[in-house]
């Protein structure tokens, strides 16, 4: 579906602050369609003086009432007499209300509203509803029907949406929260159900229609800044861990003159009860790693010690790949132990990996530079786990069997290289490390090899991951490629949290 952007800069000549403005507008927007009771469509004005037409750039449905249109209507390209009355409020940039027979039965009630900005009609807000649904049965639907004729009169003057507006971090709250309506003197004029609710948590039990928003208990600073500021304000408070109140204050004008306010409140005790969960669990987890990389090092030094005594250079050699291999699943758990997150980007585990590769196997007599390519995005840890020794083996492999050291002692090779490359695309991941050495014998095959490093790579990358390696020579030039391929499925952690790189 066409956005609001390619919408506007398709079918109109309207500018980039133009655009924002209504950008703005559509951000808050599902407030005045739930305090009409109704459906809300934005209409724009092609540029073509002789033939304007009328183009759709957005729509939104109420939460306290029932949608008129199942079917998505936005990016449809209307001619005017299609359309009159938009046609009508875009010619005299004033209100005008009237009546259509053509979508639905009975008829329809609409009012189409300038959108007013720096005195110019930049596009039309149209409130469309059943003719059986135009009068209010209750006062808390009068109520609304009024707030939102208030808002319409700021649309037309340019005074809504406002500037600079605060807008909530988790979703924009809705008129299902809790709505108070405040006067211009801080008097409650008006209170929903769920308000009065909200009030009742905070230990107001009183009469709370003409008593003062400073005694709610949700502080009187929020009324002040949005009549000083002439936008939004928001604010939470909290009362220990018992109750914690969000409110969302939108000012109302007439002209230049405030006119009172709504107080949108939302009770968000429970979630925040489950942020310090998650706070507190995030700190244990984070406690955990840090606690596991530890115990890995403690046994890496006790293993070192042993393989000080031991006498035959075989044991010691096996010793000291075995803490090469605790030494790479210590470097996954010191990074997800300095984590906010349980899983972390993976290329920030392969560098210390290369690091650590490159201090055990640089050499005078075999130097070799290392290099990483690509990124693998977010990966679920114990994905990170296995990826992280399956690399360390393939990397190892590599300077073993890719850069054999002379037996004649001649000079080093000062142009050995193995390259680290990752890449993630939406059907899995490809992890390969490319030499520019020997390349393997002409008779080798994987399913032959027999040393160990191989066969836990086989193993890691075949039964934990679920993907696939070759090895083979370089297609163009000499060396060998080691590609280890990760279906997609095998990517996502239990709580689907893993993520493709950025672009």
């Amino acid at each position: 579906m066409a956005t609001l952007a390619d919408l506007t800069s398709d079918h109109t000549d309207l500018d980039a602050e133009q655009v924002a403005y209504l950008h703005d507008l559509i951000g808050s927007w599902g407030l005045l369609a739930d305090l009409s009771f109704a459906d809300l469509f934005l209409y724009g004005r092609s540029a073509d003086s002789s033939e304007p037409t009328l183009i759709l750039l957005g729509h939104v449905r109420p939460t306290t009432g029932t949608t008129l249109y199942r079917a998505d209507l936005v990016g449809q390209v209307f001619e005017q007499r299609r359309r009159s009355l938009i046609a009508d409020c875009f010619d005299r940039s004033e209100t005008v209300a009237g009546t259509a027979n053509e979508e639905v039965d009975g008829g329809l009630d609409i009012l189409a509203v300038p959108v007013r900005r720096q005195g110019e009609t930049v596009a039309v807000l149209a409130r469309e509803r059943a003719s059986s649904q135009s009068r209010p049965s209750s006062e808390q639907e009068r109520t609304y029907l009024k707030v939102f004729e208030r808002f319409a009169t700021m649309l037309q003057r340019g005074q809504f949406p406002y500037r600079d507006e605060a807008r909530l971090r988790h979703r924009t709250p809705r008129v299902g929260d809790g709505l108070l309506l405040v006067d211009e003197e801080g008097r409650i004029e008006f209170a929903s159900p769920n308000a009065v609710s909200v009030m009742h948590r905070l230990g107001m039990h009183r009469g709370i229609i003409g008593a003062r928003f400073v005694d709610t208990g949700l502080g009187a600073s929020i009324l002040r800044n949005a009549f000083a500021r002439r936008t939004t304000v928001i604010d939470e408070m909290e009362r220990g861990n018992e109750v914690a109140i969000v409110s969302h204050c939108f000012p109302l004008f007439d002209r230049e003159h405030p006119t009172g306010a709504i107080v949108l409140v939302r009770d968000v005790t429970e979630l925040r009860r489950r942020d310090r969960q998650l706070v507190s669990k995030d700190t244990t987890i984070r406690e955990v790693h840090h606690r596991v990389k530890n115990n890995l090092q403690t046994i890496s030094s006790l293993l070192r010690l042993q393989g000080r005594r031991l006498r035959s250079d075989e044991a010691r050699a096996a010793l000291f790949e075995s803490i090469r291999r605790i030494g790479a699943i210590s470097v996954v758990h010191e990074t997800l132990a300095q984590s906010a997150d349980d899983d972390v980007a993976f290329v920030d585990i392969v560098r210390p990996l290369v690091r650590v590769v490159e201090e055990s196997v640089s050499s005078p007599l075999r130097p070799v530079a290392f290099d990483v390519e690509g990124d693998a995005g977010i990966l679920p840890a114990q994905v990170t786990t296995t990826l992280a020794v399956v690399l360390t083996e393939l990397l190892q492999n590599a300077v073993d069997h890719a850069f054999p050291v002379a037996p004649d002692g001649g000079e080093p090779d000062d142009g050995a290289t193995v390259a680290i490359r990752l890449n993630r695309r939406s059907d899995g991941l490809t992890l390969s490390v490319v030499d520019n050495g020997v390349g393997p014998p002409d008779d080798f095959r994987l399913e032959d090899a027999t040393g160990l490093g191989l066969t836990i790579v086989k193993t890691f990358v075949e039964g934990e991951l679920g993907g696939s390696i070759t090895l083979s020579p370089v297609v163009r030039g000499r060396g060998t490629v080691a590609e280890v391929q990760v279906p997609a499925t095998r990517l996502v952690g239990v709580r689907d949290e893993a993520q493709e790189p950025l672009a």
